[in-house]
């Protein structure tokens, strides 16, 4: 769940009366309301209008986010997409600097919702996101070209990861940042993203594609995309 302060963002669908209608293809300018979010957030709005929050871009055109991370894992087994320095890194196919509480935001933002890691009933699952990734130098590929499920031998399948969010401790700290975790591969601990697959049910099914991952501690760009993109949103 989401810290509760947080439950009130201003959606971008919001009426601006006081404002010029930009042009076609311009990014309308965020509210005041936003803005005073964005800076409690300690971000910042860039001249293009996409927002920057830590090391995390918001896309605003896009509708995606990016953030830098390194090759961490070249092959072997993984329980972690993507891990903190100090979270298991061991078992994580990247590894990035980025606050999972800022990432947290950033996706509200754009207008994810944290749900369930699997919906059903009255359950309702957490928005689903694509994940890329691209090599400083390289080009832009889905991050599961870089992974392989060795039950079958087979490319893992790309049905998306799931915004499912971070707990809280009582005095409100993000769990996700305190066990390291950004996006996990085996369905294990806070996390913000998880793996909706039956894969994510055991920590022994997905490996790196040692033919296809970029060399070790090569720095690359990670990209969060909507798989169904929301209605409102900045």
């Amino acid at each position: 769940m989401f810290i509760s302060s947080c439950g009130n963002l201003p959606s971008a669908q919001t009426a601006r009366k006081d404002e010029v209608k930009p042009g076609k293809d311009a990014l309308p300018p965020l509210s005041d309301a936003e803005k005073r979010v964005l800076e409690r957030m300690g971000g910042t709005v860039l001249p293009d209008q996409d927002l920057k929050i830590g090391d995390i871009t918001i896309h605003r055109k896009e509708r995606e986010l990016s953030f830098p991370g390194k090759v961490n894992l070249t092959s072997g087994d993984l329980e972690v997409l993507i891990a903190m320095p100090h979270g298991r890194v061991h078992e994580s196919l990247l590894s990035s600097k980025i606050d999972p509480m800022k990432l947290q935001l950033a996706l509200l933002l754009l207008g994810a919702e944290n749900g369930a890691r699997i919906g059903g009933g009255k359950t309702r699952q957490g928005t689903l996101l694509n994940i890329d990734v691209q090599p400083e130098g390289g080009k832009r590929v889905p991050v599961e070209e870089w992974l392989l499920n060795k039950k079958t031998e087979k490319g893992m399948e790309r049905v998306g990861w799931v915004f499912v969010g971070s707990s809280f401790s009582a005095n409100m700290y993000c769990m996700a940042k305190e066990e390291g975790n950004i996006v996990n591969v085996w369905s294990f601990g806070n996390t913000i993203l998880d793996n909706p697959s039956s894969t994510g049910n055991d920590d022994d099914f997905i490996v790196v594609n040692p033919d296809a991952v970029a060399p070790y501690q090569k720095t690359v760009t990670v990209f969060f995309s909507f798989m169904n993109p929301p209605k409102q949103g900045l």
